[in-house]
């Protein structure tokens, strides 16, 4: 289990990457695709990582290959002036940035007092496009990862025969399910601008520092479609709101970022999520997968299958007319 994972000493910690002397316990702040706590020392203030075997993997078929394959992007971005953090060497790495203590990997950055901000709409843009830029790919067509969210008509229709509460909705969306998985289906051979990217570009991985916003959490590093991430990251980033993600999408495009090819489907990375997320939680609730950690107990899970059905049609009503007012 993932929880009985090791959980090192503050003294473990500061020893394997030259700290100096710790000041107290490690202060657990998250546990998400990784544990991550706060380590104060002699020398400063410190986030420490530690890895699940379960932490997203894009790039070959073990944590490592992610993780090297990450480093590698991550030093690329470092190198080019990319605003972020850099790295804290250990003291005896076993891959990159990463020391081994006990069975489990960790690594460890200067910590970061974040500070609220204002507007980051010309920031996020205009580093969205200097990280696309930094490694474009001569390739067509989508990554692997992309087509999690296609599955065959007849998948998506057996899935129509049960008794759950949610069994009535799921026969209304099914058109909308249907129609959508064709559009990702008939764009995955055809995406013209692959890039490597940061892969994670989210609220909770910008940090405003003293000097400015950061772009934090490398381990994602994956294979993208320039244009697609870029309308995918501007709508989280303005939950949803058409104005500012129009805003965001203005600023990417006016820093030299091409937004044009997609044309209605601009918005179909946010779809895809949308319907990825949908397809996991109906095998959990069917009993074809366990629950992965972020869904929630089995009551959970059921009322957020009801709540994404009831809303799927509208939301990507409101997808499609978005894309029609992102200009050129």
């Amino acid at each position: 289990m993932e929880e009985s994972l090791y959980t090192p000493t503050p003294n473990e910690i500061a020893l394997a990457f030259d700290l100096g002397d710790p000041d107290g316990d490690l202060i657990h702040v998250r546990r998400g695709d990784t544990d991550a706590w706060r380590l104060n020392t002699s020398t400063g203030s410190y986030f420490v990582k530690g890895y699940f075997p379960t932490t997203a993997q894009f790039n070959g078929e073990h944590l490592t290959d992610q993780l090297a394959a990450a480093m590698a992007f991550e030093r690329r971005a470092f190198d080019a002036g990319v605003d972020m953090p850099e790295p804290i060497m250990p003291t005896d790495p076993v891959l990159g940035w990463l020391t081994r203590i006990e069975d489990r990997l960790f690594r460890v950055y200067p910590w970061i007092e974040h500070r609220s901000g204002g507007d980051v709409s010309t920031w996020l843009a205009r580093t969205m496009l200097q990280v696309h830029q930094l490694q474009p790919l001569d390739e067509v067509g989508l990554p692997q990862w992309w087509r999690q969210a296609i599955h065959p008509p007849a998948t998506w229709q057996g899935w129509s025969t049960n008794d759950r509460d949610w069994a009535e909705l799921y026969a209304d969306s099914l058109p909308h399910i249907l129609a959508v998985t064709e559009r990702i289906a008939d764009l995955c051979d055809h995406v013209p601008d692959l890039v490597t990217t940061h892969g994670d570009f989210k609220p909770h991985n910008l940090v405003i520092s003293a000097d400015g916003p950061v772009l934090v959490d490398w381990d994602s590093v994956r294979t993208d479609s320039a244009a697609l991430e870029a309308a995918r990251v501007a709508y989280i980033f303005a939950a949803g709101n058409p104005q500012q993600t129009r805003e965001i999408l203005t600023a990417y495009a006016a820093a030299g970022g091409n937004l044009a090819w997609p044309g209605p489907d601009l918005f179909l990375s946010v779809a895809r999520n949308h319907i990825q997320v949908l397809s996991e939680q109906i095998r959990v609730s069917l009993g074809e997968a366990a629950p992965a950690r972020w869904m929630g107990d089995a009551a959970t899970i059921e009322t957020n299958i009801s709540e994404n059905l009831r809303a799927l049609p509208a939301k990507l009503a409101q997808l499609r007319e978005l894309a029609s007012s992102v200009g050129p």
